[in-house]
């Protein structure tokens, strides 16, 4: 009876533990598995500015799952952190998505979010827990999940304890490193100009209004170029330049725009060298001219290197029209730290003016590439004030933003940016006037970096060297001259010479730093049309014989460009004095592809091996075609041909008349006798 109860007991044990092997693997594998960490992502899509002391602060969001799992019941919380110790901290914990420990001043738990889908959160953050001892300022916090977060600010104000900070947006109005704006192609480079300047173009946007009161803009003169009628451009480009051209004179504002360099030349490179400098001198002096005519500024440059040296400032006084001392508009990191950050218009250490715009504030704009990036970067925009204006809050500055050259924000996004700083309560409206007026009266007491220092400050962003090199700057100047002596020959010199001069001048822009590629190759092209090659002009030479005291000599020219040439001079020039030009030949016209052949009369002096070079030039003196020479084989008659002219004659008369007597005399000795008829 115990050993049955025994077999009962390993036979229920047997089916428990088989029951147990068929259900564990059902019950190990749940129902859906948790999403990986990397398959959430939260969107911040409002988050209040700045708040008050005992107010309220709405963060409001959204989870997305990007997985193809479901996120089981995701937390959102808003964890603070302590702030860091320097400004370059705050762009850094911007960047930030990793999750920090610490206690939530707000948290949600959400439903499950599926694959793909999304859910949004509501968090309210009580301003008494923020920022409990400052008066204002901004919260570091992180909107975070238990796998992904958001690190960004709340801004706090509890008392006015400062003089608020001014703030002035600067535009630049700047045309694209796009070599297709000035190709020959026709059809490529109307396209070009439709979507730089065109009614959907960014440019279009940004002074779609005139400038704010506190705005300036940066204009490149380029824009208020229109092509002439004629030449190589096609209506449709002509038409939209014509047309941005006169909205932007119309909107502008003499007193907040600052008229660059014509072509936004590199006067930084033209600082460097002679060449350089005589291309940037005449873009500066063609701004200043546009800037008198619209009642704007051009004593204002924008070196791309920074650099704000004594020496800097007095290579560019004397590139500058008259010599007039320039104001530099240079970043933050081109001075050495004073334990404060440097704002709006200072003085260096050697009395150069300068307007000072804020790097990390200008780097945000820089970022903005749709209107989604607003939100963020206007809490960036809190953090950053509020800690230049912790550092002197008793002192009225002003902060400068003006994004890089080859920075493209989204000029929605930047508007809106722009906009929300009326919600900061330490912000007011700057004024380029004032900000310059303060740059020429302030004390000279920051002390500019060197080169060197500036590329050690801004690495790994270090400004790409200039295109504008010394030995580029003489190919340039080379090249003007031989458009200025094709241009002269062309039968449509002047429109041609018009836009090749245009094109050569964008060659000398500061906006081809860091696009090498697109500078070589639109430098190639226009070097190649501006520039007449050895076999477009050809001037036959070889051998010829010249027998004769006096005749014509004929030399053919062949013209196998695709335009006309006209008032072409040739001009022949003996080796030495056995041969004399008689009277230079009138000068030529000779039609695309086809020839020409030149009548030239000459005397011949002495016989003798004669080569002649032949040139073809401009009607001012200067060769264009390759140099030729005729070898020319020299024999005059002289007066003493017809010595023997007339002695040939004569003998041959002599030897006529000596014939015929001796001829005469022959027949009579033949003659028979006579007889008497009467035979006596």
């Amino acid at each position: 009876m115990a050993a049955a109860r025994r077999r009962r007991l390993s036979a229920g044990i047997a089916g428990l533990l088989l029951a147990l092997l068929v259900a564990l693997p059902v019950a190990a594998a749940p129902a859906v598995a948790p999403a990986a960490p990397g398959d959430a992502r939260i969107t911040i899509t409002s988050i209040t500015p700045v708040v008050d002391g005992d107010g309220t602060a709405t963060v409001r969001g959204r989870v997305s799952n990007t997985g193809s799992e479901t996120l089981d019941g995701p937390r959102v919380a808003v964890v603070p952190r302590e702030a860091g110790s320097g400004r370059s901290d705050i762009a850094e914990w911007a960047k930030g998505e990793t999750p920090v420990s610490g206690t939530a001043l707000a948290a949600t738990t959400l439903d499950d979010v599926p694959a793909g889908g999304s859910a949004t959160f509501t968090l309210q953050v009580d301003g008494t827990d923020l920022l409990p001892d400052t008066s204002a300022g901004a919260a570091w916090v992180s909107i975070q999940t238990d796998a992904r977060a958001v690190h960004t600010f709340i801004g706090v104000h509890r008392t006015k304890e400062y003089e608020p900070l001014d703030v002035l947006w600067g535009v630049p109005l700047l045309l694209p490193a796009d070599r297709r704006l000035w190709s020959t192609g026709r059809d490529d480079r109307t396209r070009a100009w439709q979507e730089t300047l065109g009614e959907d173009s960014r440019l279009a946007a940004l002074t779609a209004e005139e400038p704010a009161d506190d705005e300036f803009w940066l204009v490149d003169p380029s824009l208020l170029d229109v092509p002439r009628t004629g030449g190589d451009v096609q209506d449709a480009e002509r038409d939209v330049r014509r047309e941005f051209a006169a909205t932007l004179r119309e909107r502008i504002v003499g007193s907040r725009t600052l008229v660059l360099a014509d072509a936004d030349a590199d006067v930084a490179a033209g600082a460097e060298s002679e060449p350089a400098g005589r291309l940037v001198s005449a873009r500066l002096a063609d701004g200043a001219r546009v800037a008198q005519a619209l009642g704007a500024r051009s004593d204002v440059l924008w070196p791309a290197d920074g650099l704000a040296t004594g020496e800097r400032a007095e290579a560019l006084h004397e590139l500058r029209p008259g010599g007039v001392d320039p104001t530099l508009l240079v970043p933050s990191t081109s001075l050495e730290p004073s334990g404060f950050t440097p704002t709006g218009g200072e003085r260096t250490s050697a009395g150069s003016p300068v307007v000072v715009r804020d790097g990390p504030l200008s780097q945000v704009v820089e970022g903005l590439a749709s209107d989604a990036d607003v939100t963020l970067a206007r809490q960036q925009l809190v953090a950053e004030t509020a800690a230049v204006l912790g550092e002197r809050p008793g002192t009225p500055r002003t902060v400068v933003i003006v994004p890089d050259r080859g920075s493209t924000p989204s000029a929605t996004a930047w508007q809106e940016l722009r906009d929300s700083a009326d919600d900061i309560p330490w912000l007011g409206g700057g004024d380029l006037r004032s900000t310059l007026d303060h740059a020429r009266d302030a004390e000279a007491a920051q002390t500019p970096r060197t080169r060197g220092q500036i590329a050690d400050a801004t690495r790994p962003a270090a400004t790409p060297g200039p295109m504008l090199a010394e030995s580029r700057a003489q190919r340039l100047l080379r090249d003007a001259r031989s458009m200025a002596t094709f241009a002269s020959v062309r039968s449509d010199g002047t429109g041609w010479r018009s836009q090749m001069q245009t094109s050569l001048q964008q060659l000398t822009s500061t906006r081809w730093r860091g696009n090498g590629y697109g500078f070589i190759r639109m430098h190639d092209e226009i070097e190649q049309e501006v520039t007449l090659a050895r076999d477009d002009l050809v001037v036959s030479s070889g051998d010829v014989n010249f027998f004769a005291d006096t005749g014509r000599l004929q030399i053919t020219v062949v013209n196998n460009t695709d335009v006309q040439l006209s008032n072409l001079a040739v001009r022949l020039t003996p080796g030495n004095h056995s041969l004399r030009i008689d009277e230079q030949p009138e000068p030529v016209t000779i039609g695309p592809g086809g020839r020409q052949t030149v009548t030239v009369q000459a005397s011949a002096l002495a016989a003798g091996q004669v080569p002649v070079d032949v040139a073809v030039t401009t009607p001012g003196g200067r060769e264009i075609a390759a140099p030729a020479s005729l070898q020319v084989k020299v024999r005059p008659t002289g007066d003493s041909i017809y010595w023997v002219i007339g002695g040939a004659a004569a003998l041959l008369l002599a030897a006529g008349t000596w014939r015929t007597v001796r001829g005469g005399r022959r027949a009579r000795a033949a003659a028979p006798e006579t007889t008497d008829p009467e035979g006596t």
